[in-house]
């Protein structure tokens, strides 16, 4: 009795997981990604829950049918894989199975017990179907069987051929599907989609697959999708609108800031397309490649407007969003750049300055083509790491050199010999590994491999801001200031700098992914990572 009590408790102990830290509440970290397919649907006492291949768990109101914050890997979830998701009515608990792994919690957005479905003894590559529950169990179907876990702790109880329970109340499931064709083509859908036997067509024509449906206990209905849209509504209407709820890809190479975010990054096999996002009214749409025939599938590594369109600069093609039109039209190098990878793109009222791998070149708006000044030939073949234009002069960053060419005059300066060396005096030959450029009210702050320095464009004189002990020889690859903070993304997290206090607070998580680029407003923290958007609310501390 004593070794069971044991047992029952060191169980215990090992399942409790709470948030990836206890100083934040559950949504101080949230992290958007693609969703993939539609795997599972609950309903829970307000939210719907929708389990997802790849972008967690979306919650949506019951009532009003608005999207909420996901639970993913920033909540604590071992995976943003979902293979089943099941509210429990009896405990209040949410169960989800991610990965290897199953949750649980009474709050339903963090403090999880977890346990590994690989201690159940279950044959190799066994697959969960769904999830249910009955008054005093939850039931775990897979594809070699039935487990049954006490509905309090998640304690393993046993498998089964077949549960020993008629009572169930099982979640719906992309493994089992257990609706009628003729049933699902009762609803209509909205927003140009077209229902049509076990899928629909989008307003672009192409055909989805349906994966999950559901209709709960009051009357609210969703209609799971293969391409991660999901519908909902109610059966007394029989009428569903589209939500999407994930980004077009996952790794987010960068964040164009305007209104909304726009989003692109690394191409991959199950990538979509761009994002638009506005983050204060948490709508989403994805500009589909493949709903679009002058617009290029592959990678994008930055984006910039000029006037009324938007380039977005990928690997060897630049990609062009005229918005008045609504066309988009697609340049090669045939237009007069170079270099495989687009690093970064500046304009200005007539051209757009276009930084590469292999050196750098500007562009008229108006005809697409090449219209060099002469300079340009200096950097053929030399890797552009970052480009800033401000009040006519054009900041190059390519590692060993930082060049200032002054568009007006058209000369060409290196950083040494503009103004005065200031704090920098002794250092200027030393430094190396110019690779990000930010501009930030008349100050232009460049990253090195011995910290961070600042040039002051009114005085015209360079000052240290970070030392190069902060970040502890890691490489900065994004940076961002907000009044006194500096954030710095490196290729191990991300640093916030008190430049006023010298306070330095260090953030290295594993959902963090590798981060490409940052946005800060007064309460958030944006980030593009290979993981996908996070959302961090830094003034928590």
């Amino acid at each position: 009795m004593y070794r069971k009590s044991l047992s029952i408790i060191l169980t215990l102990i090992c399942q409790l997981n709470s948030q990836p830290d206890n100083r934040y509440n559950p949504f101080d970290w949230v992290l958007y990604r693609q969703l993939g397919e539609i795997t599972s649907v609950t309903e829970g006492f307000s939210y719907m829950y929708i389990g997802t291949e790849s972008g967690g768990v979306v919650r949506i109101q019951r009532i009003g049918h608005n999207l909420e914050e996901p639970l993913t890997t920033a909540q604590g979830l071992k995976s943003n894989y979902i293979s089943a998701v099941h509210f429990d009515r009896h405990t209040g608990n949410l169960w989800i199975a991610a990965g290897e792994y199953i949750h649980s919690s009474h709050t339903r957005e963090g403090n999880w017990y977890i346990d590994n479905i690989n201690d159940w003894g279950l044959p190799l590559q066994t697959v969960i179907m769904r999830m249910g529950s009955s008054p005093n169990y939850i039931w775990v179907q897979t594809s070699s069987g039935y487990v049954k876990l006490d509905h309090i702790s998640g304690i393993f109880l046993g498998t089964y051929i077949f549960p020993d329970e008629n009572k169930i109340q099982w979640s719906s499931s992309s493994q089992f599907p257990d609706y009628s064709i003729d049933h699902l083509n009762e609803y209509s859908l909205s927003d140009g989609w077209l229902s049509f036997g076990d899928g629909a067509v989008n307003p672009h024509g192409r055909d989805v697959r349906t994966t999950v449906f559901y209709e709960g206990r009051e009357g609210d209905v969703v209609l799971g999708m293969a391409d991660g849209t999901i519908f909902i509504g109610n059966n007394r209407l029989k009428f569903l609108d589209p939500v999407t709820a994930g980004l077009g890809n996952n790794d987010v190479q960068f964040i164009m800031n305007e209104k909304a975010f726009r989003v692109g990054g690394r191409f991959g096999n199950r990538t979509l397309g761009f994002t638009y996002y506005d983050s204060r009214r948490n709508i989403m749409e994805i500009t589909d490649f493949d709903d679009y025939s002058n617009l290029t599938a592959g990678p994008y590594y930055c984006a910039v407007r000029a006037e009324d369109e938007i380039w977005y600069g990928g690997y060897e093609i630049i990609s062009v969003y005229d918005e008045n039109a609504d066309f988009w039209r697609t340049l090669d190098e045939t237009r007069g750049f170079s270099g495989q990878i687009i690093t970064d793109m500046e304009a200005d009222s007539e051209f757009v300055w276009i930084a590469s791998s292999s050196g750098i070149s500007r562009l008229n708006q108006r005809s697409k083509r090449e219209n060099p000044i002469g300079f340009e030939k200096m950097f053929n073949h030399v890797y552009i790491f970052d480009i800033e234009l401000v009040n006519n002069q054009l900041w190059i960053a390519s590692n060993y050199e930082l060049t200032i060419v002054d568009l007006k005059e058209e000369n060409v300066k290196n950083f040494k010999r503009v103004g005065s060396l200031g704090d920098m005096e002794g250092m200027e030959d030393v430094l190396t590994g110019f690779k990000v450029l930010e501009y930030y009210k008349n100050q232009l702050m460049v990253s090195t491999n011995h910290g961070v320095w600042s040039f002051d464009l009114i005085s015209k004189s360079w000052k240290v801001l970070v030392d190069a002990s902060v970040f502890a020889g890691r490489e900065i690859t994004s940076m961002i200031r907000f009044k006194n903070f500096i954030f710095m993304a490196t290729n191990d997290g991300f640093i916030r700098y008190d430049i006023k206090d010298r306070f330095i607070r260090d953030y290295r998580y594993d959902f963090l992914g590798q981060i490409h680029d940052m946005n800060v407003d007064k309460k958030h923290l944006w980030l593009g990572t290979s993981n996908g958007i996070i959302k961090f609310k830094w003034t928590k501390d």
